[in-house]
Formats: structure tokens, sequence, C-alpha cells
């Protein structure tokens, strides 16, 4: 866990959860549920510390998209900063990307995310109308 989650678990939002399939880590963010969205360094860093601990371990990531708005389309820097990280350290062991909930805000940034991406990693990604535990479960198909 990040230094600032430490003291305020409401933070960020990004986080393993629970999958049927043990050979997978698979991590959910909800960026509107998160308090200091706005925070860039700290988004970052909070994700880089899960990451890290994941290691070179096959994982994949719900981005839920519920309540996202404008406001958090406008940190558009970290976002990007959190591609190229993944992109830089983390892509090998990245299996799939599911978008729930989709908006046409979150389009928005998903757009200029997509074509800082090689092909083969753009095809990970998937908008999808499953529920977050359907997407569990089906984790055992990756």
């Amino acid at each position: 866990m990040c230094n600032i989650c430490q003291i305020d678990p409401t933070a960020h939002s990004f986080h393993k959860i629970w999958t049927c399939n043990p050979a997978i880590n698979l991590f959910y963010s909800c960026p509107a549920k998160a308090t200091k969205y706005y925070e860039s360094a700290g988004v970052i860093e909070h994700f880089r510390v899960y990451l890290s601990e994941n290691g070179q371990n096959a994982w994949a990531y719900i981005v839920d998209c519920e309540g996202y708005t404008l406001a958090h389309a406008t940190q558009i820097n970290s976002s990007i900063t959190l591609v190229k990280m993944v992109k830089e350290k983390y892509i090998g062991s990245l299996k799939k990307v599911w978008i729930v909930n989709y908006s046409w805000q979150f389009g928005i940034i998903m757009n200029i995310l997509l074509a800082l991406l090689p092909e083969d990693v753009k095809r990970l990604v998937e908008l999808t109308d499953k529920t977050v535990e359907q997407i569990q479960s089906l984790a055992l198909i990756i």
C-alpha cells in the first residue's frame, strides 16, 4: 500500500481483487471512488507500489468508469504517465484490460491512451458490459 493510502485508504483506487484463476493477479480501479484522484504523484506512486509487488506475475486489470466525470478526465497527464510506466516495465505480464461502465468522458482519455500503445497491446483492451463479478469468474480463460 502506498504511504498516502496508509493514512487515507480512500485516496486512490487500484488494488488486487479476487479471481477464480490462481495463476493471474486481477487488479481493479474506479477513479470516481478515489478521493485524491487529482493528486498525480500519489496516484502514480500507488500504481507503482502495487505493480512492483506483483513483479513479473501475470496480471489483468479492470477499469470501472462508474461515476467518471470530466473532472476525472482532466487528469490526462496522470493517465499518460501510468500507461508509459506499464508499457516500459509491466507490459510483458499484462494479459487483459477490461473497461466496464464505459462513459463518453472516459472515451476522451481512452482515445489518447490507445494512441500510445502498440497494436498487440491495444488488442488486450476490451470495452465490455460484463460486471466486475462476471470478469472475476471469466479470468480463468485468460
